[in-house]
Order: C-alpha cells, then sequence, then structure tokens
C-alpha cells in the first residue's frame, strides 16, 4: 500500500507521511534488534529512547506497508532480492494526536 523512506526525521517523522489521516503506526520496539552503534549513541549522548527514535533510523532504512495477508509474500520477495526484512508493526486507526506509537 505504501513505502517511506527512513532518513532525517527517523521513524517517527516519516512513517506517518504515507499514511492517510485517521491512521497511524503501532510499532513493537522488540521486532528487531538494534545495531549496537544506536545502542552507544543512546547511552553516551545521553540520548532518551523518544529522541533516538525521532532523530535516527535505528536500524531501518525502508518500510514497506502492506495488508497482512501480502506479508510473507512480500518478505520472500525481498528476500529473493537479498534484502533483511522483519515485520515490525502494523496500521492503527488513530483519532489526532500522535500517530506512531512505540512499544
Amino acid at each position: 500500500h505504501a513505502f517511506s523512506h527512513i532518513t532525517g526525521g527517523g521513524l517517527v517523522e516519516n512513517i506517518v507521511r504515507v499514511v492517510p489521516a485517521g491512521l497511524g503506526i503501532e510499532i513493537d520496539a522488540g521486532a528487531w534488534a538494534l545495531p549496537p552503534l544506536f545502542d552507544w549513541i543512546a547511552r553516551e549522548g545521553p540520548v532518551t529512547p523518544q529522541e533516538m527514535w525521532r532523530t535516527f533510523n535505528c536500524g531501518v532504512g525502508f518500510v514497506v506497508i502492506c495488508a497482512d495477508a501480502s506479508v510473507a509474500e512480500v518478505s520472500r520477495h525481498l528476500q529473493l532480492a537479498g534484502l533483511a526484512n522483519w515485520a515490525m508493526g502494523r496500521v492503527i486507526r488513530c483519532a489526532g494526536g500522535e500517530r506512531v506509537h512505540i512499544g
């Protein structure tokens, strides 16, 4: 349904740009292992978890939003192309306020 390139603005600002109003994103922060660099930045900064999500990509370079029924097929195609991937969240209904929830 949509693609989002995760650059400046990190996960919090970039994903919602491709999601219609009234919808948001729920991200499972445990769905992937953060590269060690991000642990170091958070610790040495010190940088709060909220700021890490907002400022950095936290190891995510690109997000593909697809129907639940297509996740396995999309993952298979990405693997065939040599791209690491994982299911990291879902689209949710969201009435105003923060549209990205990371937990």
